[in-house]
């Protein structure tokens, strides 16, 4: 797997990206692990999603309709962004196994961060703890390869989510690694960490 960390990336630069790496995937070469995080944006899921778009342009926060899976959510400052374009059948996993690796790679580099009691929920696919949701999963297949992938909210303002219903869930509550842990949470390190941690946590177990 080639891992690129890109730092900040506008959100539709970081779509070019993606497709430009899912035409090299299909074409026969190594999966790709994009690393990266965003200017502030909202992106709806094929679902839509429920915002106060009032509120996001007090925030002059920008909403864009994807193709993931997944309803709304919000990128911005201080979240690691992690885009896997994986072919799924070359790499022996089916969707559902897959978006569970997605989660299993953000417990890992929240426990190497200090938060090493969050959990998976397969139910409202990302990582929570005691109920606050600190990272989601949101997958688009096309040709049987991966796009978009995981947000890990590392330090951010969360300010964003205030004006978003996250996921469809009315009342859940949003957090970061920052805000659990009571001090600041370095996304270079996040970044660093899902660089080492990201091939075998996607590729290498069966």
């Amino acid at each position: 797997m080639i891992v690129c960390q890109l730092g900040r990336t506008g959100y539709a630069s970081g779509l070019e990206l993606q497709e430009a790496a899912r035409e090299r995937v299909l074409a026969g070469g190594d999966d790709e692990l994009l690393l990266l995080e965003h200017d502030p944006v909202v992106t709806l899921g094929r679902r839509g999603g429920v915002v106060d778009r009032e509120a996001l342009a007090r925030l002059a926060t920008p909403v864009v309709e994807t193709r993931r899976g997944g309803l709304a959510t919000w990128h911005g400052p201080g979240q690691l962004v992690g885009y896997p374009i994986v072919h799924l059948e070359r790499a022996h996993v089916d969707v559902t196994a897959f978006v569970r690796r997605l989660g299993a790679l953000m417990l890992a580099i929240a426990s190497r961060l200090g938060v090493d009691d969050a959990a998976y929920d397969d139910r409202r696919p990302g990582i929570y703890r005691a109920g606050r949701k600190l990272g989601s999963v949101g997958l688009h297949i096309h040709r049987g390869v991966t796009m978009h992938g995981f947000a890990l909210n590392v330090d951010v303002d969360l300010a964003g989510f205030q004006a978003i219903v996250p996921c469809g869930f009315a009342g859940l509550h949003v957090s970061s690694l920052a805000r659990e842990l009571g001090h600041p949470a370095s996304l270079a390190e996040a970044t660093t960490l899902a660089a080492a941690l990201g091939p075998d946590a996607l590729l290498g177990a069966a």
